[in-house]
């Protein structure tokens, strides 16, 4: 039975293996090997299935053999990249998805209790809104858009 090469990239070392031939520049099946703390026989197993799934294409390089992804492998190794980021602990979406919990809470309330729920909440949203990262700090300014109409929607 054949398995599905989705299942393949749910392993550590082929998922890390597509991930650092898009970084290094070049790429060889030893930094390869490196990068993913693995031996050069293994990775050479790990690249052919690659290869064989028409994810990567190595070139030969004099003695060596320089390993590129094609569009297919590009869009491979986005999507294991958006997965490890989405599966990432991150405090601050944490708490971004607590505020968030609590201005949906608050959508019911008449417009007094609103006010009293998430109105301090703005304080720690401009925390979030000071944080690194362009994607958190686009959700809260789009939660703090939320909380506005919230507050001044009424109950």
């Amino acid at each position: 039975m054949k398995r599905e090469i989705a299942f393949f990239f749910l392993r550590e070392k082929p998922a890390m293996a597509l991930l650092a031939i898009r970084e290094l520049d070049p790429a060889y099946v030893s930094a390869v090997a490196k990068a993913v703390d693995s031996n050069v026989p293994h990775t050479l197993k790990v690249l052919a299935e690659m290869e064989a799934a028409g994810l990567i294409r190595s070139e030969p390089q004099g003695r060596i053999r320089r390993l590129n992804l094609t569009d297919r492998g590009v869009r491979a190794a986005a999507a294991i990249s958006g997965l490890i980021d989405a599966l990432k602990d991150d405090p601050l979406r944490r708490r971004l998805a607590r505020l968030e919990e609590a201005v949906l809470e608050a959508k019911d309330l008449s417009a007094e209790e609103a006010e009293l729920r998430i109105g301090p909440l703005r304080r720690d949203l401009a925390k979030l809104l000071a944080a690194e990262g362009e994607e958190v700090r686009e959700a809260a300014r789009d939660l703090d858009r939320r909380i506005v109409s919230t507050l001044g929607g009424g109950g």
